[in-house]
């Protein structure tokens, strides 16, 4: 899947260091051949489609990229600054701009079923926030990553990877969303409250699943996790390979929270 090179090597070091630390989860022997091929599937096929960026490529998308020219700093090396100044945006375009070059459901269609809103939708916010967007960024020119952002990028790397091993940094995570929190699902289905956030967790606990986050992007009020699951050795395909969750929380606690799950995964002989 990945060639011959450094990146095939990676991918089977990572496979069995995430099988060694989940290996207290084995409880049928005959179950870790399907189980090895699980995970290092899951790698690969992450790292095939969601490489993580250290930059914003905006030659992926020649219109975006025409539509900066004029701003007075190169886009290319400074994505920090283009996250901070997002927050001058509307929630709608912040979420719609974020999902475009911050996530790995980048495409028009992936945005629009996110959202729930049509494909023409996307395109006219995206027109609308790189209009306001290059206003902004001139105004705002070499101004540094505001706190709220790198706080937020900081709490969610802390607390997300231990939630499982310490309970107190689970109910910390927890108490992070409000407790009248609107939750969208991938089927389209909402629910409202904090109690399925916890419901979610508790059942990863109870059969053995892990959520690990592989990428997070905040402007600081509204952040991105990207995350890659682990499933139990007993259970290979009880979750999606992946997952994105997107939070909204001008006020610390999480308001809105769109959870989109990606294609359950396929076992590969």
């Amino acid at each position: 899947m990945l060639g011959q090179g450094e990146d095939a090597k990676d991918s089977v070091q990572e496979t069995f260091i995430k099988a060694y630390t989940h290996l207290h989860t084995l409880k049928d022997i005959n179950t870790l051949p399907a189980w090895l091929k699980s995970i290092v599937y899951n790698h690969c096929l992450m790292e095939l489609r969601y490489r993580k960026k250290s930059v914003i490529v905006f030659d992926k998308y020649p219109t975006e990229k025409e539509a900066f020219e004029d701003a007075t700093y190169n886009l290319e090396t400074t994505p920090e600054e283009i996250k901070n100044t997002l927050a001058g945006l509307s929630e709608a375009l912040q979420l719609t701009f974020m999902l475009r070059f911050f996530s790995k459901n980048s495409s028009y269609q992936e945005i629009a079923s996110i959202l729930s809103i049509p494909v023409g939708t996307v395109r006219s916010r995206l027109a609308e926030s790189r209009t306001k967007l290059t206003s902004l960024i001139t105004q705002q020119n070499h101004i540094q990553k505001n706190n709220k952002a790198i706080e937020m990028e900081d709490f969610y790397k802390f607390h997300f990877n231990s939630q499982y091993e310490d309970v107190v940094i689970r109910n910390a995570l927890l108490d992070h969303f409000d407790k009248k929190v609107f939750i969208s699902l991938t089927s389209g289905k909402t629910t409202i409250g904090s109690d399925y956030v916890k419901q979610q967790v508790e059942f990863d606990l109870k059969y053995g699943a892990r959520a690990e986050l592989a990428e997070v992007h905040s402007s600081g009020n509204i952040s991105i996790l990207e995350l890659s699951n682990i499933n139990p050795p007993d259970n290979p395909n009880l979750c999606p390979l992946s997952s994105t969750f997107i939070f909204v929380h001008p006020k610390n606690k999480v308001e809105k929270a769109l959870l989109h799950n990606s294609l359950s995964q396929i076992i590969i002989e």
